[in-house]
């Protein structure tokens, strides 16, 4: 992606013009040798090189922008236990064994999100009390009813709430149900990210931004990552890039799809305005195929997300669509000012279950969380670390190593998501 592009879609994020903490700064300008190396400062990168350091292993983490910078720094918030696929659907994919393991994993997730922030002392907004996936219409109200019947099937404990009860917590409009899962919560992500980061550091982890790894290649028996200043050279490496891979191998970019979700947010809300507008302060998306979602942060400001890219040709309906939408889901809080926009790329895989690559010689990668990442990224950066000392064995990880295989048609997919999102918009906007 073009660098100015790429500025352009984090021009004005409110995690990013909200954030009170100050990002690590640190350019590599050595070469270094390091036991293990992490490409990529997000969620996994960060909760890799924190569990690596706590463990005593020298691990060096090098990041192009600032910790946070991609998908983990502009997302909703949203700790979410599981994927966006149901249950069934998981074994269907991967087989009951792992569809077993990847589910518990996943469900446990978010409790260590919070026993992170709060051993490590996190200031990063975190709210924890259910997150509420709602239904916009009878067919969305049985699916939701499907999938908490599979969740607590393999022992979760979500449930259904009915059109009253959703109404109580949200003050929205149109929706008949939802799913209340108190085992997920609301952060500011890239404050999140930060935390980690810095514990990271704390914990004795080189970190270095603005340090884009330009080339990394296997040569004497060690792997060498090529910065614009400098060289870390390693005996093992985690890639951990998701959705931001640019410059380096290549064939991981290929096993996912990038996908926009993009947000719009208020300045904060008067007190009147917060009556009216998710007065529980979960975290909500909905049921819709071109899903929404709305919360409220710690300064009731309001923030509308949706699938697609705001900065795709200025994506013309965009305001007038969330004007519309507030108009009819929160008619009470009344016309608002957008006063914030940015987005930020989901790795899609294939089958919307992350993909874990074992790349040969000590290079490992994980990417393809499909929208998933705050939790499912925590949980697998900390376990790809596990992994890598010897502390677990494969057979242990939540998911196999899987062959690395193109997307069919990336391209192709990629324009359909993209256009098909504009196209909802256009609709929703008559």
């Amino acid at each position: 992606m073009p660098q100015n592009s790429m500025k352009h879609e984090i021009n004005k994020s409110l995690w990013k013009l909200s954030q009170k903490t100050t990002p690590l700064s640190n350019i590599l300008e050595d070469e270094i040798k390091t036991d293990i190396a992490i490409v990529g400062g997000g969620f996994t990168g960060t909760s890799a090189a924190l569990r690596l350091a706590e463990a005593g292993v020298d691990v060096t983490l090098v990041e192009a922008k600032y910790n946070g910078f991609g998908g983990s720094g502009r997302n909703v918030g949203l700790t979410n236990a599981g994927l966006w696929l149901n249950p069934d659907d998981i074994d269907k994919a991967i087989g009951k064994r792992y569809g077993d393991h990847l589910h518990h994993f996943l469900a446990s997730a978010p409790d260590l999100v919070h026993k992170l922030i709060e051993k490590h002392n996190i200031e990063c907004e975190a709210l924890r009390n259910g997150t509420l996936h709602l239904a916009h219409s009878e067919r969305g109200l049985k699916a939701i009813e499907k999938r908490a019947w599979q969740i607590n099937a393999r022992g979760g404990s979500v449930m259904v709430t009915d059109q009253a009860a959703t109404f109580k917590l949200t003050q929205a409009k149109n929706y008949l149900g939802a799913i209340h899962d108190m085992r997920a919560g609301t952060v500011q992500p890239l404050e999140y990210c930060h935390g980690l980061s810095v514990a990271a550091k704390n914990a004795g982890a080189n970190i270095y931004t603005r340090s884009p790894a330009t080339n990394v290649i296997h040569k004497d028996g060690k792997w060498h990552i090529k910065t614009p200043k400098g060289m870390v050279v390693a005996e093992q490496v985690l890639m951990a890039t998701n959705a931001y891979l640019e410059h380096v191998l290549p064939a991981i970019k290929s096993t996912y799809t990038p996908l926009y979700y993009c947000q719009m947010a208020t300045s904060p809300l008067t007190e009147e305005q917060l009556k009216n507008l998710l007065p529980g302060k979960n975290g909500t998306w909905d049921t819709r195929m071109v899903m929404r979602s709305y919360r409220t942060d710690a300064s009731g400001r309001l923030i509308i997300g949706t699938i697609g890219n705001i900065f795709k040709n200025e994506a013309p309906f965009l305001t007038s669509w969330a004007d519309k939408m507030i108009a009819d889901t929160f008619p009470q809080v009344g016309p608002v000012k957008w006063k914030y926009k940015w987005a930020g790329r989901i790795a899609c895989s294939k089958n919307h279950i992350p993909n874990l690559h074992d790349l040969g010689s000590g290079l490992y990668s994980v990417s393809g969380f499909s929208g998933r990442g705050i939790a499912s990224g925590t949980a697998f950066g900390r376990t790809m670390a596990d992994y890598l000392i010897g502390k677990i064995s494969a057979k242990e990880l939540p998911l196999p190593f899987m062959p690395v295989e193109a997307v069919p048609f990336n391209k192709i997919r990629e324009l359909f998501y993209e256009t098909g999102c504009q196209l909802s918009r256009a609709y929703d906007h008559i």
